[in-house]
């Protein structure tokens, strides 16, 4: 852990005791943002579903997931759906690598409060009254369940979404810096802890 690591934390951990639904963790390739969701992860001792994302994704497989039982391929629920259904942290790994409607499916079931699956069923946060309880077809979102999306700022070399520009009126947005000067000499006298402080502050 560093300074800059220390403070992302401390506003990661107070947007989610206040209730945040959905938090975007941006920063560049190797800053650390996975090391840092699952640090924090870990101490508040949250079950999480990971998902990482590419230029690939679709909206069928992002919100269902296939399998192949007794030779006949069956949709099961993907970890979108167990995390909601489960109340369990939804890690979005490479957000910003998908295209931009399937991004919008996170924004709208937290903007919405519902998303339509494609088996028929919808995933719904539960009215006050309890209205849905008798229906089937509607999937209880859990209150525990929240969205984490990492991601690398858009623009050269990742040439990924602008997902601050996308959903940042919805994700509670969290910046991690790059490693100070010190923190890098750190990390290098521990794989070469022989060689001299001269060449290290040199690299």
């Amino acid at each position: 852990e560093n300074p800059g690591h220390g403070q992302v934390l401390q506003d990661i951990l107070e947007a989610h005791v206040a209730g945040e639904r959905a938090l975007l963790v941006m920063g560049f390739q190797g800053v650390g943002k996975n090391r840092i969701c699952d640090h924090l992860l870990h101490r508040l001792q949250c079950e999480r579903e990971y998902v990482q994302l590419h230029r690939d994704t679709t909206i069928q497989s992002f919100l269902s997931t296939p399998s192949v039982e007794n030779g006949r391929i069956v949709y099961g629920d993907s970890p979108l759906v167990r995390a909601a259904k489960h109340g369990r942290i939804l890690v979005v790994d490479e957000a910003d690598k998908a295209p931009v409607e399937v991004v919008a499916l996170l924004k709208g079931l937290i903007e919405d409060g519902e998303l339509a699956l494609p088996n028929g069923r919808v995933l719904r946060y539960r009215d006050g009254d309890g209205g849905d309880d008798d229906d089937d077809d509607v999937l209880p979102i859990h209150p525990d369940f929240r969205i984490w999306a990492l991601a690398n700022p858009a623009g050269y070399p990742f040439h990924g979404n602008d997902l601050a520009r996308e959903i940042s009126d919805i994700f509670s947005c969290h910046i991690v810096p790059p490693l100070d000067a010190l923190s890098q000499e750190r990390i290098l006298k521990r794989y070469g802890p022989n060689v001299p402080d001269m060449m290290i502050q040199s690299l």
